[in-house]
């Protein structure tokens, strides 16, 4: 079997599975095709990929011209060929190649995040899709959907393609054998990694916090890594009376890779988007075995189908988010008991290696034979 990977960006939240399925039984040869390397906005959110780009397991084609593609599909139609495409039409590039492999004897599947719902509510996507996508349906086999709040929508428009939960996934960090919260007393130590904009919704963090007991506020410090326009609100909020006792450090925005070892002084993670298609931010601190409080309209909710692994609460709501920070204060000692029991759980279940070895078993079976 040979995989074709058509991104739009060389993504730090797919590499960790695309790198592992070299030699996996099966699996013959691996590209991915790209029109560029990285953009400007992840860039100022601290990406780097250059670090992905070394790997010789796997060729990586960069700004292609259209003849490079038209050679890549006739050296590899016929030959047990998968090209999974970063949607359909989203990026005008890989449409244009999605298009043209139309005209080739390859098999094709879709990655996706779920429709952005946050200020376009799902009947806008859903006439969209109609007019631009809903033609090329017959011709695509599989399509992979970050998490599972919205397989049901992308079920009802054919039978005919299989609709399969997915999920991004980061590079494996080992968490250090020293590593403890600073304060390892009954005082929990919560992160929020992220930019500081509306659909982040950090202030919703803050509004649960002031709804705590002045008591329960100080049990609780918070420290918040990213930018954005709202830090100026957000730092004026941290100050306020109502905050009395929570300890509030801002860290601004920091590159990848300093990232866990920042998280590793902390107990958990928060993460209150009012949309996120996934949040892989969430991976990496379960690997690192952080407690994880997720918005239900974040795809990456899918990972505390364990419950020992963190909690859920409903997008926007300060009043079910203060309960699970309520929650998560009074039992500090079992969550950071569990740190190891996390941890395992992420190596069987979120690794790139348990990542890979379910996007391959997704392309080997064949539920409509």
């Amino acid at each position: 079997m040979n995989i074709l990977f058509f991104q739009n960006i060389v993504s730090p939240h797919q590499m960790p599975y695309i790198s592992c399925l070299p030699g996996m039984p099966g699996v013959d040869n691996v590209i991915v095709i790209v029109p560029e390397t990285n953009i400007a906005e992840r860039s100022a959110l601290g990406w780097k990929t250059d670090n992905l780009l070394v790997d010789k397991r796997i060729q990586i084609v960069v700004a292609p011209k259209i003849e490079d593609i038209k050679a890549l599909f006739a050296a590899y139609e016929n030959r047990d060929t998968w090209c999974m495409f970063l949607g359909i039409s989203a990026f005008p590039p890989l449409h244009a190649w999605f298009k043209l492999s139309l005209k080739y004897n390859v098999k094709r599947g879709i990655i996706t995040e779920p429709p952005f719902e946050y200020g376009h509510p799902l009947w806008q996507h859903a006439v969209r899709f109609f007019l631009k996508d809903l033609r090329y349906v017959s011709r695509i086999s599989k399509i992979f959907v970050m998490g599972d709040r919205r397989l049901g929508y992308y079920r009802l428009w054919s039978r005919r393609w299989e609709v399969i939960p997915f999920m991004y996934c980061t590079e494996w960090r080992e968490r250090q054998a020293a590593a403890m919260p600073v304060e390892n007393g009954n005082r929990l130590r919560l992160l929020y990694v992220g930019s500081l904009t509306p659909r982040k919704n950090v202030a919703c963090l803050l509004k649960a916090c002031m709804l705590l007991s002045p008591t329960e506020r100080t049990r609780l410090s918070i420290g918040i890594v990213g930018d954005g326009e709202q830090r100026a609100m957000l730092e004026t909020m941290a100050l306020s009376e109502s905050l009395r006792g929570v300890g509030v450090e801002f860290f601004g925005t920091q590159p990848m890779d300093r990232i866990p070892d920042i998280m590793q002084q902390y107990d958990a993670l928060a993460l209150p988007s009012l949309h996120d298609g996934w949040g892989a931010v969430g991976n990496e601190a379960l690997t690192l075995g952080l407690y994880f409080l997720c918005s239900d309209h974040c795809g990456a909710r899918m990972l505390l189908n364990r419950p020992g692994n963190g909690c859920t609460f409903k997008a926007g709501d300060a009043d079910h988010l203060a309960a699970c920070l309520r929650q998560t204060i009074n039992h500090i000692e079992a969550i950071r008991e569990g740190i190891n029991e996390r941890i395992a759980w992420s190596r069987k279940n979120i690794s790139g290696h348990a990542v890979a070895q379910r996007f391959l078993s997704h392309l080997i079976s064949n539920p409509q034979s």
